[in-house]
């Protein structure tokens, strides 16, 4: 339990994949891997948007915090159902492109790594939809670890749900070669 774990898991869970990307190995050596610590995702997701317009990525994915509705009084239909313990959430839905989110599962699945399934009806509330539009556009994915009591002092997340983030990202990117066609 701590206060502002959204987004400092995040920082934490980028630089923990750039780490093990690096000790590990098993990367392309022709596909590159940028992490970024955004700025004003609340309010516009003005810094996904600019780095997005710099980099160009062919694909993206936003790692962010998704609210765990496993406490008393939560109600699932406002936020999606997401539980402390039981893996990220993978998400689906016009910010997402079929087929990163298949890749990411297919990642999770191979691995016996633990997930949970998110849709969203309307557009994500989180970075992805910037990423997803910037310049031409990039396939976009989403990871939300579960969160309890999001913008409280009192943030609880469960370290399993980190590991599992971590390992899949890195799953992810070492699954992609130069020639995956993210066109669905």
């Amino acid at each position: 339990m701590a206060r502002a774990f959204d987004n400092k898991a995040g920082l934490f869970i980028g630089t923990e994949i750039v780490r093990r990307l690096k000790q590990d190995g098993g990367l392309h050596p022709e596909v590159g891997v940028y992490v970024l610590g955004t700025v004003q995702e609340e309010i516009g997701s003005r810094g996904a948007q600019t780095a997005a317009f710099n980099l160009a990525p062919h694909a993206a994915l936003a790692v962010d915090m998704g609210v765990a509705m496993d406490y008393p009084l939560a109600r699932a239909e406002d936020q999606g159902k997401l539980d402390l313990g039981k893996g990220p959430g993978l998400s689906q839905g016009p910010s997402t492109n079929p087929l990163v989110f298949d890749l990411l599962k297919g990642a999770a699945d191979r691995r016996g790594l633990p997930y949970q399934l998110q849709a969203y009806g309307d557009k994500s509330p989180t970075d992805a939809r910037l990423l997803q539009t910037s310049r031409g556009g990039a396939a976009t994915g989403l990871s939300s670890v579960p969160l309890r009591y999001m913008h409280t002092p009192s943030e609880v997340l469960c370290l399993a749900d980190i590991e599992a983030t971590i390992e899949l990202v890195c799953a992810f990117c070492r699954d992609v070669r130069p020639d995956t066609d993210f066109t669905p």
